[in-house]
């Protein structure tokens, strides 16, 4: 597997989601994400990361943390593209069917409408709305499935970047040695 440093890993994890997901299926991914000039500041570290990774910032084709201040840690396009390349075709397969899963769902409730004008227009001059108005029930379905798909992706994303947390109590077993 092509080289990352775990702090390198540890920043593509931080920023997560769909993002680091596309990047790591191929290299389309990875030109949005640096076109994108991006970035994140004051949030706390990852669980189980550095903790002075407080935010990113994206630009020149690369992505720096901290995201204000003396950069820490840098991963460029072509790591992110070199260690994409590397993965397993299990792993790539996996993000891919959660990027299709998270797609079927948009596409599922593309045109829903949450806005209060379902029943009564909101003037004389119109009428009320057109659109689809979910239930409460339809509602929580989708987030749900959201919620799964997410979990599901970040998950995805530990064992791609090889980010394995120790289970609580784990290290005290070797305090002796």
């Amino acid at each position: 597997m092509s080289d990352l440093t775990n702090d390198q890993r540890w920043l593509l994890y931080f920023m997560g989601g769909w993002q680091i997901r596309d990047c790591l299926i191929g290299p389309g991914g990875t030109d949005h994400l640096m076109q994108s000039m991006g970035g994140a500041a004051r949030f706390t570290g990852p669980e189980g990361g550095p903790e002075w990774m407080t935010g990113w910032d994206t630009r020149n084709g690369k992505i720096v943390s901290p995201g204000r201040g003396e950069s820490r840690v840098v991963v460029t396009k072509a790591q992110i593209n070199a260690y994409a390349r590397s993965l397993r075709e299990s792993v790539r397969a996996e993000l891919v069917a959660l990027r299709a899963e998270a797609g079927t769902e948009a596409n599922r409730i593309r045109g829903w409408c949450h806005c209060p004008w379902s029943q009564t227009a909101p003037n004389a001059h119109s009428r009320p709305c057109q659109r689809y108005h979910p239930t409460d029930d339809e509602d929580d379905t989708h987030y749900a499935a959201v919620r799964r798909i997410d979990e599901a992706l970040d998950e995805a994303l530990r064992r791609a970047l090889n980010l394995h947390t120790e289970p609580a109590g784990q290290m005290a077993l070797f305090d002796g040695l």
